[in-house]
Parts: C-alpha cells; sequence; structure tokens
C-alpha cells in the first residue's frame, strides 16, 4: 500500500514538472538552492534569464538539462532578494535571510556592495550581466543570451572611493575593442555608466 502510495505520488511529481518546464514558469512554493539541478537548473538559466553556470556544458542548446547550476553570490544576491530561491546553511538547516546574506557576501567577496548594486540595476534594466574576468571586467553584458547573441559591453565596477588613470581607461578600452566590446565603467553611487571608444582624428 506505501509503495503504490508512493509511485502514485512520484507520477504525479513527474507530471508537475512537466508542465512547469513546458511552460517554463517558477513553481508555486520556493526553490531551494541546495537542489539547483535537473527542473530547478533547467528554469533558472533556460527561458531567457541565464542565472548561473551549468556544470560541464559552456552554452547549453536548449532549455532543459540534468546538470547541476551553480550561482554566484551576485546571483544568489538578486534570487533570494525576489524570493525565487532560498538558501540553507551550510552548518544548520537555518534558512538565510536576505539581510545576513548580504553581510556574508560583503565580509567574503571584495567590492560585494558595489558590484551587487550595478548588478542588480542591469537586471532591473532587462540586461544579462555575465561574470567577465575573462575579459578583465567585472561583467560582460548581454541583450538577449550566452548563445543567442554576443556580449555588447564589458563594465568595469568602481569602488565607492576609487580613483581610475586615464591609463587604465585606455589599458581597459584596448581590450575590450580587441574582443568587439563596448568598455564601460560604471557608478554605484549614482548607477550611471560611461562608455569608452576609440577615435582617430
Amino acid at each position: 500500500m506505501t509503495l503504490l502510495s508512493n509511485l502514485e505520488s512520484s507520477e504525479k511529481i513527474l507530471k508537475q514538472n512537466e508542465i512547469i518546464l513546458k511552460e517554463g514558469k517558477f513553481p508555486k512554493g520556493k526553490i531551494e538552492a541546495i537542489l539547483l539541478n535537473n527542473i530547478h537548473g533547467s528554469l533558472l538559466y533556460g527561458y531567457g534569464r541565464y542565472f548561473g553556470i551549468p556544470l560541464g556544458i559552456r552554452k547549453p542548446k536548449n532549455h532543459i538539462f540534468d546538470k547541476p547550476l551553480e550561482l554566484t553570490l551576485l546571483e544568489a544576491m538578486y534570487l533570494l532578494s525576489n524570493q525565487i530561491i532560498t538558501i540553507n546553511s551550510e552548518k544548520s538547516k537555518k534558512k538565510w535571510k536576505k539581510d545576513e546574506f548580504f553581510e556574508y557576501g560583503k565580509k567574503n567577496f571584495p567590492q560585494f556592495e558595489e558590484k551587487y548594486t550595478i548588478y542588480h540595476d542591469l537586471r532591473e534594466k532587462k540586461y544579462i550581466p555575465r561574470p567577465g574576468q575573462k575579459f578583465g571586467a567585472d561583467f560582460i553584458v548581454y541583450r538577449e543570451g550566452p548563445g543567442i547573441d554576443h556580449a555588447s559591453f564589458c563594465i568595469s565596477v568602481l569602488s565607492n572611493n576609487s580613483e581610475i588613470s586615464s591609463i587604465d581607461v585606455v589599458r581597459s578600452a584596448r581590450l575590450a575593442t580587441s574582443v568587439k566590446k563596448r568598455f564601460i565603467l560604471a557608478n554605484p553611487l549614482t548607477k550611471s555608466y560611461f562608455s569608452f571608444k576609440w577615435y582617430k582624428p
């Protein structure tokens, strides 16, 4: 009787998951971050959302994959703030509160507050920011998403008390130009963006 009940329950869950994946809508409950695989990873990365990196797949060809999904702290903070995921503490079953996780990020990630301000602003403006270390920047930014279009911008986030030299600007702009992207400096205090491009008189 118990086995039959469990089988019926499993079939019901599978059918619900098929509907969720077909429509691409979030489930009614919050997604637990420790379960970011299979259906949950597909929902967060696919359907034009592009949160996280599926382990072992550079750019998935469709929405559905069966690999675990790795989130950056910035992505996790954004999803937690928007009540899309919950995050469990590693040492206990306690779930992180938004303010606690933000403080954790500030303690453990250089310029977390400034970078999160810009990450959040870009997401709210419907851009897709992705880690940009490979290009010498904080973010590379897509209009549509990886595998659909090429990133248009390389963004470096200024810290609240930072100074930048003309040599730093030239170096960054040359690097961005070499990979066919526009170099942008982002000011988190004002959420303003400064774009640079080469000019030949």
